[in-house]
């Protein structure tokens, strides 16, 4: 054969095997690439997996929130003035771990912006810790005591901090250093508390705070009794006794009454004892789909006969107006007529501003 012959017969014979050897690089790369998704599927499998993510996120559940609240408020009293005030504006966040079916981790910590004292931060409202579990609820910290959460809160609806007014005056919005234990069997719910200060100067329970609620169909009816120790100076001056009671109901239509009443006992080692009341009535009627009309009237009385007591009562009338759904305007005229002490007058116009973003692990 030729020496042409030869190299024409070498060159066709050698464009397939050229193929086959582009064929075969190709393979080892897929390969190459399918081994390394696998790998990385695995370690994520491994992070997700790790016991420092089992104990701090798996099965949980986290909330970032708050609520801004700023008001420009005119007051007249004494002198007439204007203000930029705060409606108890704050920031918070919630978590909640389940460690076993039904049974739950469960944290809370909230604090005071007051947008009218240059912003400042960090008061506490709330924080505590707990477990939540089939047979209840028993959490420790700084929290809402008993008395607020099943009388005094379904009569706290307006943009006032102030608000419940007649509840206001000497009744407790929070506790610290309280233990707290909640039961619901629904439509039951039972409650107890009691707050454990080693500063105030007694060694046992100070505040003893029990009661209970129903709920039903819009309907809500609550009642609860606090006893309290007070001191002066750790030394022991007397007690507090206050029972309350709350009912309130939503019709259909979406109008909301309730009216809370409570008697408060002053018991004093030293000075004569003294039986005074709260009463707060709330009325809110939705009106052209976002907007609301709210009334309210209330009284404290203290059980003081002299120049030196700080009765009164009043009225508040407010207009809100539902922007979105996390955004809210409203106009309120309060109106408080005080025994012994110049009356109040107060309009205020504010926005509320509220966010809530949650996270599942």
């Amino acid at each position: 054969m030729s020496r042409i012959a030869l190299f024409v017969l070498g060159t066709i014979l050698q464009i397939p095997l050229q193929a086959n050897a582009q064929e075969t690089e190709e393979s080892d790369r897929l390969q190459q690439l399918e081994q390394r998704v696998k790998e990385l599927e695995q370690q994520a499998k491994a992070a997700q997996t790790s016991p420092s993510m089992q104990s701090s996120l798996r099965n949980s559940h986290f909330s970032l929130y708050g609520s801004l609240r700023p008001t420009l408020e005119y007051q007249d009293k004494a002198d007439d003035v204007w203000d930029i005030g705060d409606a108890l504006s704050r920031l918070g966040v919630k978590a909640d771990t389940e460690f076993a079916p039904n049974w739950h981790a469960i944290a809370q910590g909230e604090w005071k912006i007051r947008l009218d004292d240059n912003g400042r931060f960090g008061e506490a409202r709330l924080a505590f810790a707990g477990i939540g579990s089939p047979f209840g609820q028993i959490t420790f910290g700084r929290q809402r005591p008993v008395q607020y959460t099943l009388v005094a809160e379904y009569i706290d609806i307006f943009n006032n901090a102030n608000s419940p007014f007649g509840y206001n005056q000497e009744s407790p919005f929070f506790v610290n250093n309280a233990l707290i234990y909640e039961l619901k069997l629904k439509p039951v719910t039972v409650m107890a508390s009691a707050i454990f200060d080693g500063n105030s100067g007694g060694s046992g329970a100070d505040t003893i705070n029990v009661g209970a609620g129903f709920d039903k169909n819009g309907l809500h009816l609550g009642a609860a009794y606090l006893q309290q120790d007070t001191y002066a100076n750790a030394n022991r001056t007397g007690k507090e006794q206050l029972a309350g009671a709350v009912i309130s109901y939503e019709f259909s239509s979406g109008i909301y009454a309730a009216v809370g009443y409570q008697a408060k006992d002053y018991e004093f080692e030293t000075a004569v004892n003294r039986t005074g009341s709260t009463f707060d009535s709330a009325l809110a009627i939705p009106f052209a789909n976002a907007y609301k009309l709210k009334l309210g009237y209330f009284w404290f009385k203290d059980g003081i006969e002299d120049t030196s007591s700080q009765d009164y009562d009043g009225y508040n009338l407010t207009l809100e107006w539902q922007i979105a759904a996390n955004v809210r305007t409203h106009l309120e005229y309060l109106q408080q007529n005080n025994d012994q002490r110049e009356d109040d007058t107060i309009i205020a116009l504010g926005i509320r501003y509220d966010f809530d973003l949650n996270w599942e692990f």
